[in-house]
């Protein structure tokens, strides 16, 4: 998106009738800054917030503001320049806003909305909805129709997600040289919790769905938009003097590490490692939320890698390392005892039991082992054909990790850019098998997508 603003007045809730002139700017990449001519007095709100003892500085929670007739609340905000110690001698004050919320007036915490409209890059590729574009030719010219795909959904946590598809009507662009006729068929998905929620209830659902599409498509995959829907409708007058009722719609802007870029090219559908095409949609959804939640560091560590890779391969490898560590301690747990374990320990009377529980109980997978342990969930011909000698990858993994974590240097002979390339492509193959994808799904990715260029 382009920088956007909105000029009004600004007041803080606990005191509406003080108002000052400003404009809120948002960036590009979602940052948010409100520029107040004049000063809004965060610190006395912010003071009066919390224990006297304890001052929270410039800091409110939310910020209530007014422009062209649309009521405006920022989220979160902080002064970040002035040009005075107080708010009666500033001339100008510049405040970060975490969230932006164009279209209702709403506190930090209130549960004012009852779902959410989200785009994410590459969904309409990862949907794989079949028949949506149909192509003919008669001899006389070409035909071409585009349909509305079919909703998909599923529920989980009392949640409904639900992904819809719109067929926009084709239109014709005049160029000097030529007619252009383009249609356009486009997805989005509708977040709906059990009850309405506050506004940063939705912000984990959207980064983990993400990371889904981030998954599959090998590129980063980010929110677009996000469209809030108010709890309480809009009442719209008709002509003939009776009313009906609208979605309250409020749009939501923040700061995202990666910024979406929705008009680049989408990977080819051979490009992605998996679709809905593969599984259905409703297992991949359920099934990776459950995974994802199981290890949220790991996928954090591995993700952030995606929407902003490092430029340094040590950086990478270190990271993947850590990511692999991680990920075999969320989603193995080779450390917890079973229930079978825990009836041995109640009822255990002989020394030697005692003795073969102490062990369970007191063994901790080294980095090495827990290598090998991910490199045995996916489908072992998958992994065959990324790393032909695990325990050889294992060794080269643990020491370059030890020799990058104390000593900052990587002494060893072997290619570390190969060494980040198969294990990150590894930890792909281990979400992949956790989500249920078939063993030629697998293979497949491993042959067209995750074997290291040559």
């Amino acid at each position: 998106m382009t920088p956007a603003f909105w000029r009004g007045v600004w007041w803080l809730p606990s005191t509406p009738e003080t108002q000052s002139p400003g404009q809120l700017r948002v960036d590009a990449d979602g940052t948010c800054r409100l520029e107040i001519v004049g000063s809004l007095n965060l610190g006395a709100v912010g003071q009066a917030a919390d224990d006297a003892t304890r001052p929270r500085g410039d800091r409110v929670p939310e910020i209530h503001g007014m422009s062209k007739g649309k009521p405006i609340t920022l989220l979160d905000c902080f002064t970040t320049a002035s040009d005075g110690f107080s708010a009666s001698t500033r001339s100008y004050q510049d405040i970060h806003v975490q969230e932006a919320l164009i279209g209702a007036h709403v506190a930090r915490d209130e549960p004012a909305f009852a779902a959410a409209i989200v785009e994410i890059e590459n969904l309409t590729s990862w949907l794989a909805h079949p028949n949506i574009i149909e192509r003919s030719d008669d001899g006389e010219g070409q035909h071409a129709t585009t349909s509305r795909p079919p909703d998909l959904s599923c529920v989980i946590d009392g949640w409904t997600i639900t992904a819809r598809g719109l067929a926009q009507p084709f239109r014709a662009n005049h160029k000097h040289s030529r007619l252009v006729v383009e249609g356009e068929v486009s997805t989005y998905l509708v977040l709906a919790p059990p009850e309405p929620v506050a506004a940063r209830e939705f912000h984990g659902l959207v980064h983990e769905i993400s990371d889904l599409i981030t998954l599959a498509a090998g590129e980063a995959s980010d929110q677009i938009s996000l469209t809030l829907i108010h709890r309480e409708p809009t009442i719209m007058p008709e002509r003939d003097g009776s009313t009906f009722e609208m979605d309250t719609q409020v749009e939501s802007f923040g700061a995202r590490i990666h910024t979406a870029m929705p008009e680049e090219a989408s990977p080819m559908d051979w490009r992605l490692l998996f679709s809905c095409r593969d599984h259905t949609f409703q297992d991949l959804v359920v099934d990776w939320l459950r995974v994802r939640r199981r290890a949220p560091d790991a996928c954090n560590v591995y993700f952030g890698l995606r929407y902003a890779r490092p430029r340094y391969t040590e950086t990478r490898l270190l990271l993947t390392a850590i990511t692999a560590e991680a990920l075999h301690k969320g989603l193995v747990d080779a450390t917890a005892l079973s229930d079978a374990d825990i009836e041995q320990t109640r009822l255990a009377r002989l020394r030697d039991e005692q003795r073969e529980v102490a062990k369970k109980l007191g063994k901790t997978p080294t980095f090495r082992e827990r290598a090998i342990g991910l490199a045995a969930k996916p489908d072992a011909d998958a992994v065959r054909e990324l790393i032909p000698d695990i325990e050889a990858w294992a060794d080269r993994l643990k020491d370059a990790r030890n020799n990058l974590a104390h000593t900052g240097n990587e002494t060893t002979d072997d290619d570390i850019f190969y060494l980040e390339w198969v294990t990150s492509s590894l930890l792909a193959l281990v979400l992949m098998a956790e989500l249920g994808l078939s063993p030629e799904t697998q293979r497949r990715a491993v042959r067209d997508i995750l074997s290291p260029p040559r």
